[in-house]
């Protein structure tokens, strides 16, 4: 197995799954902006990181499965890719709920941080 990848060859693996990708940052904007409005932690960068994250997986999902529908052949060929970037979203979204955010929110709205 390959441990280095250059930028092209990357570019090269996930460029079949691009939906899954667009879906994903999609979805990481529009919750980020509506954990924001919402300002649960009173910290404009901490709202917005919370949404972006939590909101990962089910972007992954809701891609995977808009991907899935239009080109089937691509999941399986893409396999590592996929598993990679499932992996990254399941751990980016426990790893919010799982961070203590509110103190992280509380030191830098008291710039003890």
């Amino acid at each position: 197995m390959k441990f280095y990848y250059s930028p092209k060859e990357q570019w090269e693996i996930i460029k079949p799954i691009w939906r899954i990708m667009v879906v994903i940052i999609i979805f990481q904007i529009v919750f980020g902006a509506l954990a924001i409005a919402i300002g649960h932690y009173g910290n404009p960068f901490i709202d917005f990181w919370f949404g972006g994250a939590v909101s990962t997986l089910p972007g992954f999902i809701v891609g995977a499965i808009w991907h899935n529908h239009f080109v089937t052949e691509h999941l399986k060929n893409n396999l590592f890719a996929l598993l990679f970037i499932g992996s990254i979203s399941l751990f980016l979204t426990i790893f919010a709920y799982i961070f203590p955010l509110e103190e992280v929110a509380t030191q830098l709205n008291n710039n003890i941080l």
